[in-house]
């Protein structure tokens, strides 16, 4: 799914995308075509939300943007050692889904639900 960019730029590109807004996208996807297979109408899209760490060696920087494009319901940025640190733990824990086969596991959910992230809504 291309997203367009917000403004004009010299070069035509679309908005970048974390890892959890592609899994959002896929989500939708796949729920859509369930649900035009049981001949239902409830589509869903995406809510583009993003939610990053940015590992810079032994530091780095994370983010969260609900939507990631401007206007927000919220943002909140966030520096330091504890990136590197989560940024590895994250890894860790995301190549013991992919041997597993989990996508989104209850607790998941739950923390990004404690987070305020959402990863589907009702299409319009």
């Amino acid at each position: 799914m291309a997203i367009p960019p917000i403004e004009a730029t010299p070069v035509p590109v679309g908005a970048p995308k974390t890892g959890l807004m592609i899994e959002s996208m896929t989500s939708a996807i796949v729920s859509n075509i369930e649900a035009l297979e049981a001949g239902t109408d409830e589509l869903v899209e995406p809510t583009l939300s993003a939610l990053c760490l940015a590992d810079m060696g032994n530091t780095g920087a994370a983010f969260l943007a609900i939507p990631q494009n401007p206007p927000r319901n919220r943002n909140w940025t966030g520096s330091g050692r504890w990136v590197h640190w989560a940024k590895v733990a994250f890894e860790k824990y995301f190549m013991y889904k992919v041997r597993r086969g989990t996508s989104e596991p209850i607790y998941e959910k739950l923390s990004l639900r404690f987070m305020g992230v959402e990863r589907l809504k009702p299409k319009k």
